[in-house]
C-alpha cells in the first residue's frame, strides 16, 4: 500500500507541472497576480500556487492518503454481468488491476436540456451507483454549459434555435432542477442499498458538480491553446456523431462538431483537478469519450518530459484515463428513450411522471425484457433474478418479474414508503394483488369511497384530463369517455358502456349502457371537481373539471406544464399630472413639426389628434376608448407620414386613462 500510495504521489507531482503551464487559464482574472512571472521556475506565485493545488489534488484527487477505502473486488465483472458495459477505452487488464486495488475516481454527465431526467438516464446511473457501491468515488456532472451547444450524437438535425438569452436561463434553470433530482435519486439510492444489505462503510462518495464552473471563466484563445492545440481534425471527422450528420441535409454546424471537444475539456479538467480516472456514458457517446481521453493522453505524455528525461518507468506509472459505454434503452419500435426525440416522455421527476404511473409502466413491460431489466434497474442479486424468472415461466399470469421490477424501481428512486403506495393503489384500482387482506381493504375502501388524497398519487395535475363541468355534468356519459381520451367516438364510448368496461365515480360503480343513456351528476364527482374513470382493467383517465375562468389557464398546463406558470395580471394604473402634461408637451411638439413642414396630410392628421386631445382632457376614458382612439388616428391615410414626422406622438397609444365602465365607448 505504502508503495502504491508513493507511485500516486509521483504521478500528482508530474501533473502539478503541467498544471501550472497549461491549465493556468482556469483561475479566475482576480487570482491572476504577476502574470508575466508564472513561466518562471522561482516564481514565488508558482510557488504558492502549486502548494494550493497540491493540497487540492491530494484531499479530492488520486492519492487520498488520510482516508483510503479499500474497494469492493470485482467492478468491471459486476456490470459485465449485468450487461452494462458496450465498448471499453483502455487496457482491461490494468483497469481491473486497479479498480481491486485502490479507490479510483468515476464521472458521468447528463446536459441540462430538459427540467427532467427520464427512465433512459438510468442505464448510465446504475453503473454509477455500482461504483459507489463497489466503495469508488462518483461525480454527477450537470452539462449546463454543453447544453448551451448541442450534442450531435445520436441526432439527424441540430437542435432548434433560441435566443442566447433564453437559451442560458432555460439551461441554468433545467441545470437547478436536474442538480436538485440527482441529490435526491442518490440519497434516495444509499437508502435502497442499506435495505438491501450494503454496509455504510462500504459505500464510495458522491459528488454533483456542473462545468458551467470552469467554462465560464475559459476564454476562446485559452481553449484553443489547451484543446485545440492538441486536437486533430482526420480523428474528429472520423467520429460516427461527425460523419453521420454531415451526410445528412442539413449538415452539421461548427458548434456541433466542436462539443466533442467541449466535452473532452471536461474530462481533462475532471482528471487534473480531481484525479477522475473513468467515463461512462451511452454508446453514442463514445466519440466524446474517446476525445476526451486522447486529449488527456497527450497533456500526460507532455507532462512527462518536464523538466526530467521521460524514462521508460515513469511513462509506465502515468495515470491512464479510461471510459466505458453502456447500451441505450430503447422502446419497442428500437427507438432510444430521448429528451428532444419524445420517446423518453417516462420522466424521473415525480411532478412530471408520478410514481403510480411510473409503476404502472413497468408493471406492463413485456416477458421478454424482464430478465435483463431485472439486471438493469435493481440491486437484485443475479442469482435471485434467475429465480424470478424461473417463477415466471412457470406463472406467467402471476406476472412476478414485473411486478418485483416495478417495487424495487420505484424504491430506488422515490423510497420504500412511496412502492408500499403505489402497490396499495394498484390493488385498489385494479384489483391486482395476490393478498387476500388486501382485497378485503379495496373492498371497504370502496363502500367508503375514495378521496382526493387517495388519487393524487395516481396522476400529477397537469396530466389530469381539464373539462368545462358544463360539458360533463348533467350530460351522457359517452361525452365525458371521448372528452378524456377514453375512446376515439361517441360511438365506440357506447361500445364500451354496453360491454361493462366502465367504472366511474368515487366507488368505482361499474355502468352499464341499457336503452337509457347514462347521465352523470354531482354524486359521481370526487372532492366536486374530479372525476375518476376506469376502463378495463388496468386503465385510468383522471378529469379535472374547471369552469370557463381558470379552463384556459389549465389548458396550457395540460399542453405545456413546464412554460405553464400563471402570469400576474398587469396593474391598470391611473393617469397622473405629470403623464398629462406629458401628453400636451408631446402635441405641441407635434403640432410645431406639422406647421414647419408645411404638408397638407401632416396637418390634417394633426388635426385628428388636436380634436382627440381636447376630447381626452376635458373628459377621462377608459383604456380601451383610447387606444381606440389613437388607432383610428392612426389608420387614416395619413398614418405613416405623422409617425415620422411625430415619434412623440406614438407615446400615445401607451397612456392609461380611467374611467368608468358604464362611461366606455
Amino acid at each position: 500500500m505504502e508503495a502504491a500510495n508513493s507511485i500516486r504521489f509521483r504521478n500528482a507531482l508530474v501533473f502539478l507541472r503541467h498544471q501550472l503551464r497549461s491549465t493556468y487559464a482556469y483561475r479566475p482574472r482576480h487570482q491572476q497576480q504577476c502574470r508575466t512571472n508564472v513561466n518562471t521556475s522561482d516564481s514565488p506565485v508558482r510557488k504558492n500556487f502549486a502548494k494550493e493545488v497540491m493540497a487540492k489534488f491530494i484531499n479530492q484527487g488520486i492519492g487520498d492518503m488520510k482516508n483510503i477505502i479499500q474497494p469492493t473486488p470485482g467492478l468491471l465483472e459486476t456490470l459485465e454481468e449485468r450487461g452494462f458495459v458496450g465498448q471499453f477505452h483502455g487496457n482491461r487488464n490494468e483497469f481491473i488491476k486497479l479498480t481491486n486495488g485502490e479507490v479510483i475516481h468515476i464521472y458521468a454527465g447528463a446536459d441540462a436540456t430538459a427540467s427532467s431526467l427520464h427512465i433512459g438516464h438510468l442505464m448510465v446511473l446504475m453503473p454509477m451507483i455500482h461504483c459507489m457501491l463497489h466503495g469508488h468515488r462518483i461525480s454527477l456532472l450537470v452539462g449546463i454549459a454543453t447544453a448551451r451547444i448541442g450534442d450531435p450524437s445520436g441526432r439527424l438535425t441540430e437542435r432548434t434555435g433560441m435566443k442566447d438569452r433564453q437559451l442560458g436561463e432555460r439551461t441554468f434553470r433545467f441545470g437547478t432542477d436536474i442538480t436538485q433530482q440527482l441529490s435526491s435519486l442518490l440519497k434516495s439510492a444509499v437508502n435502497y442499498a442499506r435495505e438491501r444489505g450494503y454496509e455504510e462503510k462500504s459505500i464510495g462518495r458522491r459528488h454533483i458538480t456542473s462545468n458551467l464552473q470552469w467554462h465560464r471563466n475559459v476564454s476562446i484563445i485559452d481553449f484553443m491553446q489547451i484543446v485545440g492545440h492538441r486536437s486533430r481534425i482526420g480523428e474528429m471527422m472520423l467520429r460516427k456523431s461527425v460523419s453521420e450528420r454531415l451526410k445528412s441535409e442539413d449538415g452539421l454546424s461548427f458548434s456541433e462538431f466542436s462539443y466533442q471537444l467541449i466535452q473532452a475539456m471536461d474530462y481533462w479538467h475532471l482528471f487534473s483537478n480531481l484525479g477522475v480516472r473513468l467515463q461512462i456514458g451511452g454508446s453514442d457517446q463514445w466519440g466524446n469519450i474517446t476525445a476526451g481521453c486522447d486529449l488527456i493522453n497527450r497533456m500526460v505524455n507532455e507532462a512527462a518530459w518536464i523538466d526530467e528525461q521521460p524514462t521508460p518507468a515513469l511513462i509506465k506509472n502515468m495515470a491512464k484515463p479510461y471510459g466505458l459505454t453502456v447500451p441505450l434503452l430503447t422502446t419497442s419500435s428500437g427507438e432510444k428513450f430521448s429528451k428532444s426525440t419524445g420517446a423518453g416522455n417516462i420522466w424521473i421527476s415525480a411532478d412530471k411522471t408520478p410514481p403510480f404511473s411510473l409503476y404502472q409502466f413497468l408493471l406492463n413491460r413485456p416477458d421478454d425484457v424482464m430478465e435483463q431489466w431485472l439486471k438493469y434497474f435493481t440491486l437484485l442479486p443475479v442469482n435471485t433474478i434467475n429465480e424470478i424468472m424461473v417463477e415466471q415461466k412457470e406463472h406467467p399470469e402471476r406476472r412476478p418479474a414485473q411486478k418485483k421490477l416495478a417495487y424495487e424501481v420505484i424504491a430506488l428512486i422515490h423510497g420504500t414508503p412511496v412502492a408500499n403506495k403505489c402497490v396499495q393503489n394498484t390493488a385498489i384500482f385494479f384489483g391486482q394483488t395476490d393478498d387476500v387482506n388486501g382485497l378485503e381493504k379495496r373492498e371497504e375502501k370502496l363502500k367508503q369511497g375514495l378521496t382526493k388524497s387517495d388519487i393524487e398519487g395516481i396522476s400529477a395535475k397537469h396530466f389530469w384530463e381539464p373539462v368545462l363541468a358544463s360539458d360533463v355534468i348533467g350530460m351522457p356519459l359517452e361525452k365525458a369517455l371521448v372528452a378524456c381520451g377514453a375512446a376515439p367516438s361517441n360511438s365506440q364510448a357506447r361500445t364500451l358502456l354496453k360491454s361493462g368496461a366502465v367504472s366511474i365515480g368515487p366507488h368505482l360503480r361499474q355502468v352499464k349502457l341499457a336503452d337509457e343513456k347514462i347521465i352523470l351528476s354531482p354524486e359521481d364527482l370526487i372532492s366536486e371537481k374530479i372525476l375518476l374513470i376506469k376502463v378495463g382493467k388496468n386503465k385510468l383517465y383522471v378529469m379535472r373539471l374547471e369552469d370557463e375562468t381558470t379552463l384556459e389557464q389549465a389548458i396550457a398546463e395540460r399542453q405545456n406544464p413546464d412554460e405553464a406558470a400563471p402570469k400576474p395580471k398587469k396593474k391598470v394604473e391611473p393617469v397622473t399630472r405629470l403623464q398629462r402634461k406629458r401628453f400636451a408637451r408631446n402635441a405641441k411638439r407635434a403640432s410645431t413639426m406639422a406647421r414647419k413642414t408645411r404638408r397638407e396630410e401632416s396637418v390634417r392628421t394633426f388635426k385628428i389628434f388636436e380634436h382627440e386631445k381636447r376630447v381626452a382632457k376635458d373628459q377621462p376614458m377608459g383604456r380601451q376608448a383610447f387606444d381606440d382612439l389613437v388607432e383610428k388616428a392612426l389608420d387614416q391615410k395619413e398614418k405613416r407620414t405623422w409617425a415620422s414626422m411625430a415619434p412623440g406622438g406614438l407615446e400615445f397609444k401607451g397612456m392609461r386613462v380611467n374611467k368608468k365602465p358604464d362611461e366606455q365607448d
